[in-house]
């Protein structure tokens, strides 16, 4: 299977993941609720990288943007898988997962809601410490993952470079 096709099947399994898990979710505190569709998100980040994560963001936030009628929420996913996936180059997927949040999509979030949606300060808080709850959740969940079950280099293992010498050992070593 090409390195192409393994980023599509997987890009499209995390996206999956990530509509599927936005329909769940678990009471919190105050009668708010918390989803955990962002491990997906992240994971397409830290493992297929920025376009995969870009990819499970926007598609997997359009559940949540209709249920809510907030369009914001599909560029803001977005973003957090798409710099998430830049992030992790330079960092643990935990610390790629919190510095997305803190630095691109909370801010965003807070923008739009405030001046788009003209939201109270109040409400916008609540809002954006419910998903800080989220997202720091789904960071350590997608790092554990990633860290303990090294998914990245299973999902797309280092294949031989045709031509050379463990391409040709590893024909051998298959033929009868």
């Amino acid at each position: 299977m090409t390195y192409a096709s393994r980023f599509v099947a997987f890009t499209a399994i995390m996206t999956a993941v990530s509509v599927v898990l936005s329909a769940l979710s678990v009471p919190f505190v105050f009668g708010l609720r918390i989803h955990f569709f962002q491990v997906a998100v992240m994971l397409a980040g830290v493992i297929g990288g920025p376009v995969s994560g870009l990819v499970a963001g926007s598609v997997g936030g359009v559940y949540m943007s209709a249920l809510r009628s907030d369009p914001t929420i599909v560029v803001g996913n977005a973003l957090l898988g798409l710099f998430t996936g830049l992030f992790v180059r330079k960092m643990r997927p935990v610390l790629a997962g919190i510095l997305a949040w803190v630095l691109i999509q909370a801010p965003w979030l807070y923008l739009t809601g405030t001046y788009f949606f003209n939201e109270p300060g109040f409400v916008m808080q609540t809002i954006l410490t419910t998903l800080t709850v989220e997202d720091v959740i789904c960071a350590v969940i997608a790092d554990l993952l990633q860290t303990h079950y090294h998914l990245r280099e299973q999902v797309f293992p280092k294949l031989p470079v045709v031509g050379s010498p463990a391409s040709s050992q590893s024909r051998r070593s298959y033929s009868v």
